[in-house]
């Protein structure tokens, strides 16, 4: 019996989210830079808009995708990524605190417009060194690799500050990302998003 109600109640839960989610204007996942017209350059054409999509298969295999070309860009690619976030963080500061601040109602403006200001400082591919060693039974190298695509879920409090640190940390490693925004900072989230 016990297990019947948790499995309706998480039932409910899910429907009640989703229905949020279909009211505030659609679904929130996307992948940053997954779109033609994105600053980073990338070629391709996704579903979504600005690399925005409806469903998860969508984002995934769009992330996917991007993995692949980014692997083909190497480090030189994954600084630009970095770089546009970093450059985008420090422009769009104010203006996207303040729509994020809106959306949420949570917290306060000049935290979040900190927050943003404060990526600037987070570590990229510099922090990515390999270690080579060497003895007397010959010499290793150890190098990072990345594995793919990385899920990631932001919270509502700070979903740009969130999404923008996770990028710089996601895709200096050598990986893609899809998000799925908090729906109460669904529509901020999109923003930028669109805009790296």
């Amino acid at each position: 019996m016990q297990k019947t109600m948790n499995e309706e109640l998480v039932r409910s839960i899910v429907q009640d989210v989703l229905a949020k989610i279909q009211s505030t204007g659609g679904a929130a996942s996307g992948t940053a830079g997954a779109s033609e017209g994105g600053s980073c350059g990338c070629k391709r054409k996704a579903s979504g808009n600005l690399g925005v999509f409806g469903d998860a298969a969508s984002a995934a295999a769009a992330a996917r995708q991007a993995f692949e070309e980014l692997r083909l860009k190497g480090m030189a690619g994954r600084r630009k990524v970095v770089d546009i976030v970093k450059r985008h963080c420090a422009a769009k500061d104010e203006e996207w605190g303040k729509l994020e601040f809106a959306e949420t109602k949570i917290g306060r403006l000049e935290h979040k417009i900190g927050k943003l200001q404060g990526i600037q400082g987070i570590p990229g591919v510099e922090w990515l060194q390999p270690l080579g060693m060497s003895g007397d039974h010959g010499i290793a190298m150890e190098e990072h690799t990345p594995f793919g695509v990385v899920g990631a879920i932001t919270p509502v409090t700070h979903s740009i500050p969130t999404l923008a640190c996770n990028v710089i940390n996601i895709v200096s490693a050598g990986n893609a990302v899809v998000f799925n925004a908090h729906p109460g900072g669904a529509k901020c989230a999109a923003e930028a998003v669109g805009a790296f």
